[in-house]
Formats: structure tokens, sequence, C-alpha cells
């Protein structure tokens, strides 16, 4: 009898917790929908908007995050006249990708990334030589959901062994070369949109084992090029109209001209899920 006593006991007590849970879901619903973030184990530093201790550039909550940090910057004061550099290991998360503007005021790196397992989403990137540089053999970085356009040279820029980075679901569009890679492997390139750039991907020196899959390319003056660059693959792609059959792309393996396919283009362009 005791133990069926301390039985429903529990049960009760576990009965009014989960209702008292509920019930405090409301109060906190405006703060979980302003600051739904991947926060990782670090802590949140937060940039521009109204708060206490909002910090007023980016770059000076990057100096003050730790490692795991997580930058959130609000876009109450953009446009963000910056070039920002990351170092550590940090998540940098915009409010709103259309809304919340880094502007490299024409020139240098607007953002330049030196550090492994960097997350930058939520972001318009524009006005400078390179909208995101990548140095140093850099991995695990993830460029997700932002919007990349009129840099002078590069959208996007791999140099120096980057690996195993994943570009996914970015608008890179009106910049010369939409994204370049010098001597990159295992990166994922997935539901993209590369758009009236004069180069959509350029794939240079050693370039293998990339995946390019469920990108839009529209409008560019030339979707693809690759020298001495070879196993990547191609599939799912829409290449500025419905193709049924597969789409040949044009490239050099040293002085001897090259043609890879992407052997299933998709009929329709690829769109961003909510």
């Amino acid at each position: 009898m005791k133990r069926n006593s301390l039985i429903r006991k529990g049960i009760i007590v576990g009965i009014l917790t989960l209702f008292l849970g509920i019930s405090a879901l409301p109060l906190n619903a405006e703060i979980l929908e302003k600051t739904s973030i991947p926060t990782g184990l670090g802590d949140i530093l937060y940039v521009g908007g109204g708060g206490p201790g909002n910090y007023s550039t980016i770059q000076e909550a990057i100096y003050n995050a730790s490692e795991g940090d997580t930058v959130y910057v609000f876009d109450d004061s953009s446009p963000y006249i910056e070039n920002v550099v990351i170092s550590i290991r940090i998540n940098l998360i915009g409010e709103n990708k259309e809304t919340t503007v880094i502007d490299g005021n024409g020139s240098g790196n607007v953002v330049y990334i030196s550090a492994n397992e960097v997350e930058i989403t939520g972001f318009t990137i524009t006005h400078g030589t390179t909208g995101i540089y990548l140095d140093g053999s850099t991995e695990n970085v993830t460029i997700s959901r932002n919007i990349i356009t009129e840099n002078d040279v590069y959208g996007i820029s791999f140099s120096g062994f980057c690996e195993r980075n994943n570009i996914i679901e970015n608008i890179i569009s009106h910049n010369l070369n939409g994204t370049y890679f010098s001597a990159g492997s295992y990166n994922e390139i997935y539901g993209n949109t590369f758009e009236e750039n004069e180069w959509g991907i350029q794939f240079i020196l050693w370039c293998n084992q990339n995946r390019i899959t469920r990108n839009n390319f529209i409008g560019n003056t030339r979707h693809v090029f690759f020298f001495t660059s070879s196993l990547n693959i191609w599939i799912f792609n829409y290449w500025d109209r419905p193709r049924i059959l597969p789409k040949p792309l044009f490239g050099m393996m040293g002085i001897i001209p090259w043609i890879k396919f992407d052997w299933r283009p998709l009929l329709t362009p690829y769109v961003i899920p909510d």
C-alpha cells in the first residue's frame, strides 16, 4: 500500500510540473520568438537594438566573444558599415537576411574567416572586394541563408585547402565571381541561387569531391568553370530553364579541354523552404 501511495504522489507531482511548465510558455513566447538562436554551449552577445549591454558594432562583440559563443545582430542599426574579422569559433546570426546588412563600404573582405566551425547566417553581405573570404585551411564552416550581392570580385572565396564546409541556401547575385574555390575539397554546396554573376562557380586547382546539388544557376554569363579539378558531383541543379537531357559543364584538365555533366538537372528552380 505504501508503495502504491508513493507512485500516486509521483504521478500527481509530474502532472503539476507539466501543467506549470505549459502555463509558463506564453510568458516567454515573445522572448523565444525574438531570440530563437542556435547557441550551442556558449553565451549570446547582442549587437544593435535598444536593450542594455548591446554592442554597437559586430566587430566589438566578436572581440569580446569566446569560443562557442553566438553573436546575434539585430537589424535596428543596419546597415553595419564595417569589415568583420572572425578568428575564433562562433555563430554569427543576423535577425533577418533582408534587413540585417553588413556593408564593406567598397573595399576589402566584408567578412573574413580564419577559424574552423564558424556559422554565419541571416545577413545581406555587400559592397566589398570579397563578400565572405575563408582563409587558411578552414573546415566545417557553414554559410547559410544569406544574400551575398554586389561585391567587386568574389561573393564567397575559399583559399588554401578549405575542406568540409557548407554553403547552403544563399542567394549569391551580381558579383564578378559568385563562389570561388582554390584547392578546396569535400565541400557541400546545396540549395543556393547563383544569379546574374559573371561566373557562378569556379573550381581552380585540385578542388575534388565537392558535392553541388539543388542549386539554381540563372542568368550568369558563365555558370561554371573548373581547372584541374575532378571527381566533383553535380546533380539535381537548375540551369536557366527546364532540361530533360544532362547539362554539359566545360572546363580544363591542365591543357586538355574537359567536360562534366549534371546528369539529372531539375525541371523547376529549387525553392528555399520557410
